[in-house]
């Protein structure tokens, strides 16, 4: 039989041999030798990390008014941490609620762009129907249209009492004898044109507009895009391509002999079903300074009545396409009359703004019918009103008139 020193060595051994292969003594080795079993337990056990919570001091994160008020309520001279706890999740809780009731802000709306320049002028026929037009109206003429043919001087008075008026002027140039009614005018061909036929006549006129020393905007041969016209395409003798010709040569003598202050608009009359196609006709755009319109609502007397957008969309279209960038002008326009045609002209005007022109022209002749603004004075109202909305600039002060139209 062993002795105990002999089992006590026994069993030590047994124990460690447990601990070392990961096995752990049987009950009856640990419960013989009491007094090692938990020694070696503890040994080999990892040390535990405490986890500790931090205590929050709530009467710190009220302010120093809300505590004397809490101390008020509660009638104590000293607030516990729990009481101000209490309290801070009551402030939590009605803040929350206060922020679900608060309406969410209304954001700032945008700025409304500027409007766009646009100078109002008239095309009348001479001065005297010119200022009897503005003082019906109440305004200045911005731009002075007038008409010229090849057989007369460059209009030098035209000229004189636009700039008196503070006022651009625009001359219609038109290469036909407006003495002779009709179509058919073989000296006037646009090949005669580009042959030089009138070149001196061309060179003289562009130098009496550059003695003006200021710019003259010139439409050369206007709604070339009709078949109505001496220089249309299949009239008097026209084949495609000849107004292209015709006109880069009347530019190019033109500025030759000085006349550099002529702005070149390239001026159709708004595109119709049958209309010369404006890919046709556009001479570039190193000879083209402005691109214009011309559009009349004819009312009773031809297609019935129709509205600016009905008028004007189809060119509109067709010509930012061929000349996209160039400045707009609608350089003809007019209304018959009518019970509609104060708010015809209200709406035209507005129209055309934001379609981007930067004048508008107004034809204040009685010639197929009244066009004129001055001959009905709820007409000449609409359009003093009309032409002083935002962006709108008439004459008297050239250098508005100018700035207005980039000049």
């Amino acid at each position: 039989m062993a002795t105990i020193r002999e089992r006590y060595v026994a069993v030590a051994a047994s124990v460690a041999l447990a601990g070392s292969i990961g096995i752990a003594a049987s009950a009856n080795v640990a419960a013989a030798a009491p007094s090692i079993a938990p020694s070696v337990a503890a040994a080999s056990a990892p040390s535990a990390k405490r986890l500790t919570t931090k205590k929050v001091n709530y009467c710190s994160t009220l302010t120093k008014k809300q505590r004397t008020t809490l101390k008020k309520q509660l009638r104590v001279k000293r607030l516990t941490n729990k009481q101000c706890s209490a309290k801070a999740r009551s402030l939590k809780i009605t803040d929350q609620k206060a922020a679900a009731k608060k309406p969410a802000p209304t954001p700032t709306p945008a700025p409304a762009p500027a409007p766009i320049p646009a100078v109002f002028g008239i095309s009348a026929n001479g001065e005297t129907a010119l200022k009897a037009a503005e003082t019906a109206i109440g305004l200045k003429a911005g731009v002075v249209g007038v008409f010229a043919d090849f057989k007369h001087e460059f209009p030098a008075q035209d000229a004189a009492y636009a700039a008196a008026r503070g006022a651009s002027l625009m001359i219609s140039w038109e290469p036909w004898d407006w003495e002779v009614k009709s179509q058919t005018q073989p000296a006037y061909t646009l090949d005669q044109v580009a042959a030089g036929t009138y070149d001196t006549y061309i060179r003289t006129f562009a130098q009496a507009a550059a003695a003006t020393a200021r710019p003259v905007f010139i439409r050369f041969a206007a709604e070339m895009n009709g078949d109505w016209q001496v220089w249309s395409t299949g009239a008097n003798g026209n084949g495609p391509g000849d107004y292209i010709t015709a006109y880069r040569h009347v530019v190019d003598v033109s500025r030759a002999a000085g006349g550099t202050n002529i702005k070149w608009v390239f001026n159709p009359i708004v595109s119709y079903e049958g209309s010369t196609p404006l890919t046709q006709l556009y001479p570039g755009d190193s000879y083209v300074d402005w691109v214009a319109l011309d559009g009349y609502n004819w009312g009773a007397l031809k297609w019935g009545w129709q509205s600016f957008t009905d008028v004007f969309t189809m060119g509109l279209k067709e010509i930012k396409a061929i000349a996209p960038g160039k400045p707009l002008a609608i350089a003809e326009i007019g209304c018959t009359p009518g019970t509609g045609k104060a708010a015809w002209v209200t709406d035209s005007f507005a129209k055309a703004q934001a379609a981007g022109a930067r004048m508008l022209v107004w034809f204040e002749h009685n010639k197929e019918t009244d066009w004129r603004l001055s001959s009905d004075a709820q007409v000449a109202a609409a359009a003093k009103t009309a032409a002083t909305q935002p962006g709108w600039v008439s004459g008297g002060d050239y250098n508005k008139v100018k700035a207005a139209l980039g000049l």
